[in-house]
């Protein structure tokens, strides 16, 4: 979260106050009352940003061990499971990427929103999470689900438990923006879904 806030710390640095119509002119107005008031602004900017953004990136590191995770879980408490599907890692890296792509896509739209609604909390917070619960549960129980059916029935025992994936996707995003404990969040994430999706059995 440290590396991500100071990435989006040096991105607004860059931004010039010329740059923005009229602001010149309210610096002059408000004098040293506008520092003060700038550099707050400027701080909790970085901070929300931060936090917004952040299970976006904290999903592109899922590809470097989903592999390695899923095989220990499954070998551990689904020993009977028939082998995996092979998945190449450069097959998981595009897939954590497009859905990391998405979320970070979906935010970014969606920031005008969560600013607005700051002076409704915790409406903004509660979006956030539902917003981030619905593609961060997606991504991490196809993702599982991929390694084991195609993508038609991963789909379809994907809506079917809508409503648990939903949940699961909002407690990863939890687990993702508390600190310290984002650390382990995709491990978690990663634990979590392996035993949710093997719970579940596919009508044939």
């Amino acid at each position: 979260m440290g590396v991500l806030a100071s990435g989006i710390w040096l991105l607004l640095s860059q931004i010039s106050l010329e740059s923005i119509p009229y602001l010149i002119h309210i610096r002059e107005w408000m004098g040293a009352w506008f520092t003060w008031l700038s550099n707050s602004f400027f701080f909790g900017l970085v901070g929300l940003l931060t936090f917004f953004l952040f299970p976006s990136v904290v999903s592109l590191t899922l590809g470097f061990f989903f592999d390695e995770i899923v095989s220990a879980v499954e070998a551990k408490y689904y020993p009977r499971l028939p082998p995996r599907r092979y998945q190449s890692f450069g097959e998981v890296t595009a897939s954590t990427l497009r859905f990391a792509c998405i979320i970070l896509i979906f935010n970014i739209v969606a920031l005008p929103i969560y600013f607005l609604l700051i002076f409704f909390p915790p409406m903004n917070l509660v979006l956030f999470y539902i917003v981030n619960g619905y593609l961060t549960g997606r991504e991490y129980f196809e993702l599982v689900g991929l390694s084991r059916r195609n993508p038609v029935d991963v789909a379809i025992l994907r809506k079917c438990n809508r409503g648990r994936v939903q949940v699961a996707g909002m407690l990863i995003v939890f687990l993702m923006t508390t600190p310290i404990v984002n650390l382990l969040a995709p491990v978690i994430a990663t634990v979590f879904m392996v035993h949710l999706h093997n719970s579940q059995k596919l009508n044939e």
